[in-house]
């Protein structure tokens, strides 16, 4: 079984632009009702299961909130594991995004060949890191110099298909102009998406909605959980301190001098969005290249049976909510990515409002890029309707 459902986008157009976008969502979001009443060992290899897509972000996510909630607190070992694992993932998530997905929408040529690779390298590590998912697990014992052997593989593969350039001069562009350039003189599939963006609508996909803040277990235990406790709708449809906001790469390179000046000149719309995810690939390949990884899991305990964790995944931050008495789960909450960037008043839903063209065809494929370049994780169908 899977929590999946898909999102419907329908635009209002009056054959000259986009009126409204609305989105509707049939993500069932039914972790409470599957989960609770189980043990806190059997609600975390649940978890995994009722997931398609970012399953180990989900696992992650799921073993350590249920953890804390026991007053169990993962090891820094095990967090490191997990962190790793949630790493591989995103990777394999970003480089389909950005290599067959994406360009589809675009119209571009994609490399399938590469995004396969990529995947079948990184799948005997992943599979080795599953035992990590599990509540209370061993951490596995993982060798610096293999985590350094597949992402030194990874980081030629990168650079060659994906970036074009070396991935810390990539991670290092520090204007606007250099990202510019960039499109013009690399070939790959990337490269040729934002160039095509640029020629043709600059600031598609681009709104007035921010960016979510740094969001560390203070943020999330003074914004959003109490939130969470509030309304019983903030998981369908979550406000940050009552505002829609973006999570993801753009969020994730809020400080990133280059793609904050690329935000200043071309909005912070499809063209932004994918070189954002570019630099978090490229810092990602640097890293596993050294045998290192950046945390990506937290989880603590707000109060006494409650657990919460935090994961930066390829689409943004996961947040898992567990209460667990005498054992058992009473109460489970999950906010995912999708929920933030496709809420109704959110990225998706204002970046697409105001699009002008005469074309329904063409108008159907920006939508898709937008969509694509947001990253959802369930199925999105963009309808046309007459305003």
């Amino acid at each position: 079984m899977t929590l999946e459902g898909e999102i419907v986008v329908t635009l209002d157009w009056d054959g000259r632009r986009v009126l409204r976008a609305r989105v509707r969502s049939t993500r069932p979001l039914a972790a409470p009702r599957v989960l609770a009443g189980r043990s806190a060992r059997e609600a975390a290899a649940m978890v995994p299961l009722l997931y398609g897509v970012c399953a180990n972000a989900q696992g992650a996510a799921a073993a350590g909130a249920l953890e804390s909630a026991s007053a169990r607190d993962p090891s820094v070992a095990l967090l490191r594991a997990r962190s790793l694992a949630v790493a591989l993932e995103a990777l394999q998530e970003d480089l389909r995004r950005l290599l067959i997905d994406v360009p589809e929408a675009a119209g571009v040529p994609g490399a399938i060949a590469t995004a396969a690779a990529a995947r079948k390298a990184i799948a005997p590590l992943l599979a080795e890191l599953r035992g990590a998912l599990a509540c209370d697990a061993d951490a596995p014992v993982v060798a610096v110099d293999r985590t350094a052997a597949l992402g030194a593989s990874l980081r030629r593969q990168v650079e060659g298909d994906v970036l074009g350039v070396a991935a810390d001069a990539f991670a290092a562009f520090d204007a606007a102009q250099h990202f510019v350039d960039w499109s013009r003189s690399a070939g790959t599939a990337p490269a040729r998406v934002v160039r095509h963006v640029l020629d043709g609508a600059p600031g598609l996909g681009a709104s007035d909605v921010g960016t979510m803040p740094a969001p560390s277990p203070a943020a999330i235990g003074a914004v959003v959980l109490p939130a969470l406790d509030a309304d019983a709708g903030f998981a369908h449809a979550p406000r940050w301190a009552g505002k829609a906001v973006e999570t993801g790469a753009l969020a994730s390179c809020a400080d990133h001098p280059g793609v904050g000046g690329f935000v200043a000149a071309h909005g912070n719309g499809v063209a932004a969005r994918l070189l954002a995810r570019l630099v978090e690939v490229a810092r990602v390949v640097v890293g596993l290249s050294a045998g290192d990884v950046a945390p990506r899991v937290a989880a603590w305990s707000p109060r006494a049976g409650e657990g919460a964790a935090a994961v930066a995944t390829a689409r943004g931050l996961l947040l898992h909510r567990a209460r667990v008495e005498r054992g058992r789960v009473t109460d489970y909450a999950i906010v995912a990515p999708t929920e933030w960037n496709f809420h109704p008043d959110g990225a998706l839903a204002r970046g697409l409002a105001g699009i002008a063209t005469r074309d329904e065809t063409a108008l159907v494929r920006a939508a898709n890029l937008v969509v694509q370049a947001l990253d959802p994780c369930v199925a999105c169908t963009v309808e046309v309707a007459r305003a």
